[in-house]
């Protein structure tokens, strides 16, 4: 594996533990660490696939054309910059809106140009609201990408005598903040969604099971994700 792939590798890993010198551990990462360092990558690949595969299906109860996810081959073309936010916006037909980061850049659902029909409006209302958490996803692998392009310059950059372990844990400490930040910032914009969703469903009178769905493939993708990214630094 190149050196500037698991430096990255690395500073995600420190996701799991740092605040203040001190090792902070959380049920979700312990889990995460677990199986990054006991599963390999190929397995954890295949449940990924198989997650996102279980996902649609429980989507399909509560909309009949469930949004396109974006695929395992343009996320990685997305993380290496081989395409941009704008044509994975145009490709899935998502909204642009939530892949960018200007304050007020969330606007709300509009309801469809047709007479009002309950169930069509709460199909409506959970597509939309899973189209833009497919775009938020998509916002940060973008972020993450940035950040391995900069890092793998950082490392370039550094003396041959600091291209070691010491080298990697300055560039981690340098980028940590700003990693921990991402995951928490991503949270934060993704409960917004599926609160605003849930609060629409309520007035409408729909049925609420799919927002718990939301919020537990939300968490084992990120969990089974933060295993994958491990599982590769400890090949």
């Amino acid at each position: 594996m190149k050196k500037s792939i698991k430096v990255l590798l690395v500073i995600m890993a420190v996701i799991l533990l740092t605040a203040g010198g001190l090792v902070i551990w959380q049920y979700d990462n312990i889990t995460a660490f677990i199986k990054g360092l006991s599963t390999s990558s190929e397995d954890l690949a295949v449940k990924i696939d198989d997650h996102r595969n279980k996902v649609k299906t429980e989507i399909v109860k509560y909309i009949p054309e469930p949004i396109e996810d974006i695929s395992a081959e343009d996320e990685k073309k997305l993380l290496s910059g081989e395409i941009s936010l704008e044509e994975v916006a145009d490709k899935y037909k998502l909204p642009i809106e939530y892949m960018k980061d200007e304050p007020d850049n969330k606007v709300p659902n509009t309801p469809a140009e047709i007479p009002f029909d309950k169930t069509k409006t709460i199909e409506k209302e959970i597509g939309d609201s899973i189209a833009q958490l497919y775009a938020l996803k998509a916002k940060y692998v973008n972020k993450l990408g940035e950040l391995e392009r900069d890092v793998k310059d950082q490392y370039t950059k550094l003396p041959e005598s600091k291209q070691n372990k010491e080298g990697k844990k300055e560039l981690i400490m340098a980028n940590i903040d700003y990693v921990a930040g991402l995951e928490k910032t991503c949270d934060s914009e993704v409960d917004k969604v599926v609160t605003e969703l849930e609060k629409k469903l309520k007035e409408l009178k729909g049925d609420l099971g799919i927002i718990q769905t939301i919020r537990n493939a939300y968490e084992e993708e990120k969990e089974l994700k933060k295993s994958y990214y491990l599982s590769l630094y400890n090949e």
